[in-house]
């Protein structure tokens, strides 16, 4: 009777033990995922004052070019930048931001 005890105890506990395991790891990977989230806004919010600043100089240093040639001369920028910075764009997704920046500049 006592090892039929004994067995049941120990099957509980290891029962519980997994269970509670699972539960903290599926909270954990909650907050990973919350993590993740809070840093993706905070490179976006990096991207978007970087390409805004971008633009703002290569209309301060281009005056009288092209649109194209400012353009291209604020996306190279941008993208030193956020390389330094530790940030991967793809040269359309710098565009965008750019693009972005004209119209902000626009309506300054």
């Amino acid at each position: 009777m006592e090892q039929l005890t004994n067995a049941l105890t120990q099957g509980a506990v290891e029962i519980v033990v997994i269970l509670v395991g699972s539960l903290l790891s599926f909270v954990l990977m909650k907050i990973k995922s919350y993590l993740s989230t809070l840093k993706k806004r905070d490179e976006l919010g990096i991207i978007d004052i970087i390409t805004d600043l971008a633009t703002e100089y290569a209309e301060a240093e281009l005056k009288g070019k092209a649109g194209i040639e400012k353009r291209d001369f604020a996306v190279d920028k941008a993208i030193e930048i956020l390389a330094d910075k530790g940030i991967k764009l793809t040269k359309a997704e710098v565009i965008a931001g750019i693009e972005n920046g004209v119209k902000k500049l626009n309506n300054k």
